[in-house]
């Protein structure tokens, strides 16, 4: 092959690469048109992007409403009388009548000593008064026959006179044998133990047929009182001057947790603990039942004021940021953050002291996708 077909190959093979390349450029210019044209024609409407930009949240009107201001304290139960049963009288135990736990009213006879001498002494004094009356009487009568045969200037004044002093000798005679007599019955009442107080009867000491002496005195029982109870508790200095005696008590105890009782506040202390600087205070609580004991633990809910015309929201509408506590206000479709001052807590809710106005709406649900001016959009409850 001369020189001249060579050349002419070489042109064409080259021909053929070219038209081949073009070819495959053409799809991919035409597919890149096509994507282009697309982009430019899908535009979001005007509408979709504004509603996108709007964030739902729930609100509540703020309207004033009574609050009422309370402060918690842990306080114990006590009882108000605790009372060590003790003789009188030395002897020999001779009747035990209640057994611990047992109920008792007061004047009730607990315990009976051996009274055998005693009732011999009764009896001994009451002959004595008899006796006295029996020789007053006599002499009485004699007295009155005298007068007259004084009056008649039968008898001297002498013998009259003696007759009247014996007399008064035995109404001296008789008014002592009436006291010997109401001592002895008073002795042998101290044979006999009686209950002091209503109560329960907390701790039995002595046994039947033991010997109990006054001096020093032997202790038999113990009885507490349990209707009702005493409540002490301390509260802080600078809350004091806001409790009133006869504020109502709210309390509860571990043994009855899901239980409020009520105690009615009866005691401020004039004075302070000067170590803590708290103040006692106590309240009698009701205790029929006697489910309460004298030692429980109790958390207390003390009054200490209120407010007609507070304002609430619930805690969880109230958001924290740099140690600011704040809330969104919706006022025209938009947020508006608002730093407020809280009060006291109760119910889930907080007092608003500063900070929240009349009427607003509080956004409580979506709050935490807000900033200030954002679009909110009201969904309702």
């Amino acid at each position: 092959m001369n020189d001249e077909q060579k050349n002419f190959n070489k042109e064409r093979t080259l021909m053929r690469r070219f038209i081949l390349c073009g070819l495959c450029l053409v799809p991919l210019f035409l597919w890149g048109c096509g994507s282009k044209e697309s982009v430019s024609t899908e535009k979001p409407p005007k509408a979709s992007s504004q509603i996108s930009e709007e964030r739902q949240v729930e609100v509540m009107e703020v309207f004033p409403k009574a609050i009422s201001y309370t402060l918690t304290a842990v306080g114990s139960l006590k009882t108000p009388e605790h009372v060590k049963i003790s003789p009188k009288k030395a002897g020999i135990i001779d009747k035990i009548l209640v057994r611990e736990g047992e109920s008792v009213r007061k004047g009730q006879v607990l315990v009976q000593l051996d009274n055998i001498d005693a009732r011999l002494q009764v009896e001994r004094a009451e002959a004595r008064v008899r006796e006295a009356e029996a020789s007053l009487d006599t002499n009485r009568n004699t007295l009155a026959r005298y007068r007259n045969l004084f009056e008649s200037k039968v008898i001297a004044e002498q013998t009259f006179d003696d007759i009247k002093l014996k007399v008064k000798l035995d109404e001296a005679r008789l008014a002592l044998a009436k006291t010997e007599l109401n001592m002895a019955r008073q002795n042998l009442l101290d044979h006999q133990i009686v209950s002091p107080i209503d109560g329960v009867i907390n701790l039995k000491i002595a046994s039947l047929g033991e010997h109990v002496n006054v001096a020093p005195k032997d202790e038999i029982m113990t009885i507490v009182q349990m209707d009702p109870l005493e409540l002490e508790f301390y509260i802080p200095e600078n809350w004091a001057g806001r409790v009133r005696p006869g504020s109502r008590i709210q309390f509860s105890v571990r043994a009855f947790s899901e239980e409020t009782s009520t105690a009615v506040l009866n005691f401020i202390s004039p004075t302070a603990d000067p170590a803590t600087r708290n103040v006692k205070m106590k309240a009698i609580a009701p205790n029929p039942h006697h489910r309460l004991k004298p030692g429980f633990f109790a958390e207390v809910t003390v009054p200490t004021g209120s407010s007609p015309n507070g304002i609430a929201i619930p805690e969880s509408a109230i958001m924290s940021q740099e140690g600011k506590l704040f809330v969104f206000a919706v006022r025209e479709g938009m947020a508006h953050r608002r730093e407020v001052e809280p009060g006291i807590r109760f119910d889930g809710k907080v007092e608003i002291v500063k900070g929240v106005q009349k009427g607003e709406k509080i956004v409580t649900v979506g709050h935490e996708q807000l900033t200030e001016g954002t679009k909110v959009k009201i969904q309702p409850k």
